[in-house]
């Protein structure tokens, strides 16, 4: 099935959110650089999953500020107006360890200037771009701009060192939370938000904020999703690990993608959802993330890798 938008060039999804360069030291200590920033390796995850997508940014005009560019136009992700211009493009140094788990330390700035939503299918946000100043506020704003049948999808994506303290940290993923549809969250975000909370308990939690699809994911574990007031556990894909950059946006990108192509995105807009179309959309996204953690870097799938 071959997504289109809902008008003339317009995008199916807009992303919002941080774009970066990743500095990559491997197990062998040797650097590669990679473009990065959870929203953009979720822009790029939905284009390559032929999605129309379009990525609200702040990238800088200067030779990574060209990285990105490239990277974006490669996958077909359209950057929108307003994106460049900034003092700088922020850099990740990203440190992979010997169970190839990756460590981050940022260099960021998050300026967003202004943000064009008209009326996509979808919107999605997350990570630093939700927590940092001046550009969090602006995107609260426009989410409350959209219409009441786009759907909003969420992921924290916590970076504890360029975090505000915990409950400050809170309270803004609960309101980002709160005029979401989808809300995706790792062990990791769970543990330092909410330390010792069950999942039931945590799914319980953002029901009552208005959350119609919650779902914890738990690395080679699988996921969590918690919809119409009941909880599931899926497992993972089996999968050789090169490393888990990009994995979780990987899971995110193929989640939305399986969204809208099977119908649930209309459903959760309407507030109820079939059982059926949520776990097809956890499975799809479950294949997407294995994918991703058997090849090195954040190098999400296309339509024919999740086929095969």
């Amino acid at each position: 099935m071959k997504l289109t938008a809902a008008r003339p060039n317009a995008p199916t999804v807009v992303v919002i959110g941080e774009s970066l360069i990743d500095i990559v030291t491997g197990q062998s200590g040797k650097h590669s650089i990679h473009p990065g920033g959870s929203p953009l390796n979720v822009a790029v995850g939905l284009a390559r999953l032929e999605v129309p997508t379009e990525l609200a940014t702040r990238i800088g005009d200067d030779p990574n500020g060209e990285v990105i560019n490239s990277h974006l136009a490669d996958a077909g992700v359209t950057l929108q107006s307003g994106s460049r211009g900034a003092v700088r493009t922020s850099t990740s140094h990203a440190s992979i360890g010997a169970d190839g788990s990756a460590t981050y330390d940022f260099d960021i700035g998050w300026d967003l200037r202004e943000v064009h939503v008209e009326a996509p299918l979808a919107v999605h946000t997350g990570s630093l771009a939700t927590i940092l100043e001046p550009g969090a506020s602006r995107i609260d704003e426009a989410l409350r701009r959209l219409p009441e049948k786009t759907l909003i999808s969420f992921d924290p994506n916590i970076r504890p060192s360029l975090a505000p303290p915990r409950e400050t940290t809170r309270a803004r993923v609960e309101n980002f939370a709160s005029l979401a549809h989808i809300v995706k969250m790792s062990e990791e975000d769970a543990a330092w938000l909410y330390p010792g909370t069950e999942p039931g308990a945590l799914a319980e939690r953002f029901a009552s904020l208005g959350v119609l699809l919650f779902v914890l994911t738990r690395a080679e574990r699988g996921c969590v999703i918690a919809s119409n007031n009941t909880l599931r556990r899926l497992p993972a894909e089996p999968a050789t690990v090169v490393d888990t950059v990009g994995a979780g946006d990987a899971f995110m990108s193929g989640l939305i993608y399986e969204a809208i192509r099977s119908g649930a995105a209309n459903q959760l807009t309407g507030k109820a959802v079939e059982a059926e179309l949520i776990d097809a959309c956890a499975q799809t996204a479950l294949r997407s993330a294995a994918i991703t953690v058997s090849r090195a870097g954040a190098n999400p799938p296309n339509r024919r890798d999740l086929a095969r």
